[in-house]
């Protein structure tokens, strides 16, 4: 099962997005608030963490998405746009928030986190084949 952090004010689409996820192969970990998902990592395993979901446009969010790049370098991240603000550093994926809850626009939400966790593993599984890579020293 595939962790990711929902962090969003909107506490109808936080809901909305956890049921989805959780109605697949997804644990979500529901934020109000940067604050309330900084504490939420803080009970967690950062390295349990598979992608964060977050609204760029919260007080303290870039902050958080550097702060946890910086412990997890492959996290992959997806903003919410509801400003469409794509100046924000360090986002893999953009999404505008559903209009609607319907069935093809969960499985469109689905589609796309399982594209954006894929490229994580595959990104992971690259980096591993590199460091168990032996080093061959040129001969002068």
């Amino acid at each position: 099962m595939k962790n990711v952090l929902i962090v969003d004010d909107n506490l109808g689409f936080l809901y909305w997005l956890g049921e989805t996820l959780a109605g697949a192969r997804y644990q979500p970990w529901p934020a109000l608030s940067t604050p309330e998902a900084v504490a939420i990592v803080r009970n967690k395993t950062l390295a349990q963490l598979d992608l964060l979901v977050v609204n760029p446009s919260l007080p303290g969010a870039r902050r958080l998405i550097a702060r946890l790049r910086s412990g997890l370098p492959d996290l992959k991240v997806m903003a919410v746009d509801p400003v469409n603000d794509r100046q924000v550093h360090g986002v893999d994926a953009w999404r505008a928030r559903p209009e609607s809850g319907t069935k093809s626009v969960r499985q469109e939400w689905l589609r796309e986190i399982d594209r954006v966790v894929a490229n994580r593993k595959e990104a992971s599984h690259l980096k591993s084949l590199n460091h168990k890579r032996p080093h061959h020293k040129r001969a002068a």
